[in-house]
């Protein structure tokens, strides 16, 4: 599959024909090709992983773990407990920011993330909160994640990422194990995975090895922009005090334990609607990745393009975010109010819709899209209600972005951000 030929797809009218031809142009076969270099689970678990893969004959593996993790993640109490859980996990962190005085923003925000999203989905007993040190064994397997899929030596020539993924695996294996799930406190995201893979023959060994493949859907694009999200906001004092003054008034200030009572908290975008165009402004900006899909069967694209059977689709976010077309002359800079103004414009936003593409699109839309988006705005939301960040070095510049991972849509910073901390006056309070 790496070796094929490619066809790029831009426009918003053939983007829209891919996404109604799903069954004939079809994500799930790079879960299967693919599936194993990223994880490295073993070849009976791939068969399970490739039955029925498109279900001909019913739900197979993917099509059953996909749905299961649709329905716990959609908005409603599910959801609402593990962003609840995920926040109030916060509160240690954001309780001794102050006193730090200074921090390295992405490294600061990459280590409080991961350790308090896996804590949301995985319950107490979750192997990160057993090792902290499983941290870095993440971000080294994202790292090295280009040289595993390639599959050339890579135990030599991606070691960290190896060994990475290697301790990771072992952890969950032992996790899943002793699981218990009316006992785990763990989310109903984990409870129907792990349901699923017990029903499908998986052994824990290699549900352990799946499990490191959901931490990139977890983190790896979650973490770039919840700090993105940080500078773009603090980097414009006006766009600051908007979204202060937004908070304020929509109940959504204080400590993570009060945001987590708003009654309101699943409907945060509507409430705060310039944070969340905030949120899909940078998106828009920072997702760079591909959507990719690989042809199933000869078909014909809006009745001019024939693609042929075998071959691969990609649906590249970068160029679609910056075509003027859909976005206009000012599509190079950073407007923290575009959604609000398209908004407005009704039909016209629609239209542009198709060119937006940070969680996919069609029949394999992103399934923790919600969760993302709650968690980046709800954390986004602590910071700005209780802290002043400014630049060690007294200016804010936003950080060149650095692809490291074929897996990633939100590539991290090239360059962390050292930033000093101040408690505003409300803080605790």
């Amino acid at each position: 599959m790496l070796n094929v030929k490619v066809y790029v797809v831009t426009s918003p009218d053939l983007v829209n024909a891919v996404n109604r031809n799903s069954k004939k142009i079809s994500f799930n076969p790079f879960i299967a090709q693919l599936g194993k270099r990223i994880t490295g689970h073993d070849e009976a678990t791939g068969q399970i992983v490739q039955h029925n893969l498109n279900g001909e004959q019913g739900p197979g593996y993917v099509i059953d773990v996909h749905d299961g993790m649709l329905a716990s993640l959609t908005p409603g109490q599910d959801l609402e407990q593990m962003t609840k859980a995920m926040l109030r996990q916060t509160s240690s962190y954001f309780d001794t920011l102050a006193k730090d005085g200074e921090v390295n923003l992405f490294g600061w925000t990459r280590y409080m993330v991961t350790m308090c999203s896996t804590r949301a989905v995985y319950g107490p007993e979750n192997p990160f909160d057993k090792n902290p040190t499983f941290v870095n064994s993440f971000w080294d397997f994202d790292h090295d994640l280009n040289l595993l899929i390639a599959d050339i030596a890579p135990s030599m020539l991606a070691s960290k990422g190896y060994r990475g993924r290697m301790e990771l695996a072992i952890a969950f294996q032992h996790y899943f194990e002793n699981y218990v799930p009316a006992q785990s406190q763990s989310s109903a995201m984990t409870q129907t995975r792990y349901s699923a893979n017990t029903r499908h023959g998986i052994t824990p060994l290699n549900q352990g090895r799946l499990e490191v493949g959901t931490l990139i859907g977890i983190l790896a694009n979650t973490i770039p922009s919840i700090f993105y999200m940080f500078v773009h906001i603090y980097s414009n004092p006006e766009l600051t005090s908007d979204i202060r003054k937004e908070l304020e008034t929509e109940g959504f200030t204080g400590m993570p334990d009060e945001i987590a009572q708003n009654p309101r908290l699943l409907a945060i975008q509507e409430s705060c609607p310039l944070l969340y165009s905030t949120f899909q402004e940078l998106l828009r900006v920072h997702a760079k990745g591909a959507n990719s899909r690989f042809v199933r069967e000869d078909v014909m694209l809006d009745d001019k393009y024939l693609l042929r059977k075998g071959m691969v689709v990609q649906m590249p976010m970068a160029v679609m975010h910056s075509d003027i077309g859909a976005w206009g002359d000012d599509v190079d800079e950073f407007k923290p109010r575009r959604f609000l103004k398209q908004k407005r414009l009704g039909k016209e936003f629609k239209q542009n819709l198709t060119s937006y593409r940070p969680f996919g699109g069609g029949a394999s839309l992103c399934p923790g899209r919600h969760f993302v988006t709650l968690e980046a705005m709800v954390v986004a939301a602590c910071m700005v209600s209780n802290f002043d960040l400014v630049p060690v070095d007294g200016q804010w510049s936003i950080p060149y972005q650095k692809q490291e991972s074929l897996a990633t849509n939100v590539f991290p910073p090239a360059k962390d951000i050292r930033v000093k901390i101040t408690a505003r006056r409300s803080f605790g309070t």
